[in-house]
């Protein structure tokens, strides 16, 4: 790569790890928060937090990648062109396709990182995502008792617990009631205790402090009470349900084995085909948008010096996020659901979007080339007037 293919790059690739950082860094905050209301809602660890935004990740990357690209090579190109560059570099000959060169050697490094995004790593990071989830609400992660109300936390047990000290997690005012087979009953009632449970999450421990035991027989007739200030009691919990395996959503599934079963000799008999389908072509659809962003985006950031608009990067922003919407929540959801072929709801998105691209791509670079030619006739001008106003002999006579 020479100078100029250093220079293109190296202006693409500023603006394009900003936005980049920037758009992950906004939808990473916008759902850490709703993260965090879910985790304490639930009475989870708040590390589970950082895990799951973990997982949401490669989705981020995905989302924002498309539009992050985009923003640099637009930025970028109006940098040059209000700069006076882009004339400069037009006059030493490199024309629009020459200075796209280095832009799509980085884009197709782009492309093959966000085709093993979408095919590999996001079906892997979103059923690890699911798990995590559905570990926090089912208390594999620990158990759960509200505070204020009676939990029935096996068939036989039941527990209360007045009030939880968030920093220390200690229970106050506790009331637990074990039921035996033969009808009877054990009553415990204390002021302070330590919950925990064992490591595998099947036995609840609790140290509880200045309490009362009471036992009753089957019949209710024989009662017996003791008072304590300490005492340990361990409490089995009921087996805690497995997550499902991987699939029964093409989205947790890898292009591989999307493509194992559209190809398998029932698979139009699935009910899981169309669904597949849809993901299939949106995995080759996705990375192949790579190859439009550059198009648009010189098409939206060529402008003149003298009259720059400001209203082309908005109006290509806005292109950007309805063909991502029109693929994602029209173009799939009627593929998915078995309404149209994903070659004309999804594939026909992707034509329009690439002839509008083009269309405008090749309006911004006669406009500009136009601009270039008015430019340089209003600069000759005064010259050819300077050179008819000298007189005749005024060369001789000096």
């Amino acid at each position: 790569m020479n100078l100029v293919d250093r220079y293109i790059l190296r202006a693409v690739a500023t603006p394009l790890l900003l936005a980049l950082g920037v758009a992950v860094m906004l939808l990473a905050l916008e759902k850490m928060m709703r993260l965090f209301d879910f985790v304490l809602a639930e009475q989870g660890p708040i590390n589970v937090v950082w895990r799951m935004l973990a997982n949401l990740t490669p989705h981020y990357f995905s989302v924002a990648l498309p539009l992050g690209t985009f923003l640099g090579v637009m930025l970028a190109f109006r940098k040059l062109s209000l700069s006076s560059e882009l004339d400069a570099l037009s006059s030493s000959g490199a024309s629009f396709f020459r200075l796209l060169r280095p832009i799509y050697i980085l884009i197709f490094f782009l492309m093959v990182f966000d085709f093993l995004l979408v095919s590999y790593i996001q079906p892997y990071a979103r059923y690890t995502y699911r798990q995590i989830q559905f570990d926090v609400t089912s208390g594999a992660l620990g158990i759960k008792i509200p505070a204020g109300e009676f939990i029935d936390i096996s068939d036989n047990v039941t527990i209360r617990l007045g009030a939880i000290n968030k920093e220390t997690r200690e229970a106050e005012d506790i009331f637990l009631e074990t039921r035996a087979r033969d009808g009877g009953k054990t009553v415990v009632t204390a002021r302070h205790a330590a919950i925990s449970t064992t490591p595998d999450i099947s036995t609840l421990l609790l140290k509880l402090e200045q309490g009362r035991q009471v036992l009753i027989d089957g019949r209710g007739e024989r009662i017996q009470a003791l008072n304590f200030d300490s005492f340990d009691l361990e409490i089995d919990l009921p087996a805690i349900g497995v997550f499902r395996p991987r699939g029964g959503d093409e989205r947790e599934a890898t292009i591989n084995e999307i493509y194992a079963l559209l190809n398998a000799p029932d698979a139009q008999t699935s009910p899981l085909y169309n669904d597949y389908r849809a993901g299939f072509h949106w995995r080759i659809i996705h990375p192949l948008t790579y190859l439009v962003m550059p198009i648009l985006g010189i098409a939206m950031g060529v402008t003149g010096r003298r009259r720059a608009s400001s209203l082309k990067p908005v109006i290509g922003v806005g292109i950007l996020i309805v063909y991502h919407e029109m693929l994602d929540e029209w173009g799939k959801v009627v593929a998915s659901n078995g309404q149209f072929s994903p070659y004309i709801s999804m594939w026909g998105i992707f034509i329009v979007f690439l002839a509008v691209s083009v269309y405008l791509y090749s309006g911004s670079i006669e406009k500009a080339r136009t601009t270039k030619v008015m430019n340089r006739r209003q600069e000759e001008e005064p010259l050819r007037l300077a050179a008819a106003e000298t007189p005749a002999g005024a060369g001789g006579a000096s």
